[in-house]
């Protein structure tokens, strides 16, 4: 008898795990009560193969918020045969606010490290691809500039390169990159806010960490920085849970997560 209830409970977690996998979760952080400042969305870890979150969801949140611009923090894709359908969803979710993205060490994964054709697919849609590169936007009289910087691990990132581009006369400097333990290499002072995304906020929590002790290396998960906001070598960073999931679609105490930036 004792294995039909184990049988029984083991078949309704998997059922919670996937059914938490779906419902995504729309977080606010506030870095200013001004209204008139940049207002960002930022999308991470989409996993195309495994989503469970349909684009048109993405779309009603998006026009709900109607935010001055798109973030995207890498890893949409884990096959080459999953472009088109990233494409799609590109497509669908467009909306006033332009779409900039960076690469996650999955996309480099689908394409064995040569991703230009990937890029190029994307920009044909009109989405900016910030690869180790930074562009200055204005709203109202405040200048920002974005920031995109290559992935940590699977990438070539050039953090020079892309604080190169800076607009001097900017206000705010806002970099975006895969891995959040790119934000240990980032020198001082250069830059304000830091979006990432990369550990899916655990996906499947474990207690004791354990699923960043037996699964992940990078250093900031190693000092309990995992997901959410933090401040870190000058840096406000926000780490993203992300939308999508690897390995399988199931998560546990880790919703996938849409992430609304209201900037100074």
């Amino acid at each position: 008898m004792i294995y039909i209830y184990l049988i029984l409970i083991t078949v309704i977690f998997i059922l919670y795990m996937r059914f938490e996998a779906g419902r995504v979760k729309v977080e606010s952080v506030k870095f200013t009560l001004n209204t008139k400042g940049l207002k960002i969305i930022q999308i991470s870890d989409v996993h195309m193969k495994y989503l469970k979150i349909s684009p048109q969801k993405i779309k009603s949140i998006i026009c709900a918020e109607k935010p001055d611009i798109i973030i995207m923090t890498g890893d949409y894709i884990d096959n080459i045969n999953q472009v088109d359908k990233f494409i799609r969803f590109l497509n669908i979710i467009k909306s006033d606010a332009v779409i900039y993205l960076c690469m996650g060490n999955h996309d480099y994964k689908a394409f064995n490290t040569e991703i230009d054709d990937f890029i190029s697919a994307l920009e044909d849609i009109g989405v900016i691809v910030l690869h180790n590169k930074a562009i200055c936007i204005q709203k109202n009289s405040r200048k920002y500039n974005l920031i995109g910087i290559d992935d940590l691990n699977a990438g070539n990132p050039d953090i020079e390169k892309a604080l190169s581009f800076c607009d001097k006369d900017a206000n705010i400097n806002i970099a975006f990159s895969h891995n959040p333990d790119i934000i240990l290499k980032i020198p001082k002072g250069k830059v304000d806010y830091l979006l990432s995304g990369h550990f899916h906020g655990g996906q499947i929590w474990m207690p004791f960490n354990l699923e960043y002790k037996l699964l992940r290396k990078e250093k900031l998960c190693k000092m309990g920085i995992t997901r959410g906001l933090h401040r870190l070598n000058g840096i406000n960073s926000y780490i993203n849970r992300g939308l999508g999931n690897v390995c399988f679609p199931l998560r546990f105490l880790s919703r996938p997560e849409v992430t609304v930036f209201y900037m100074p």
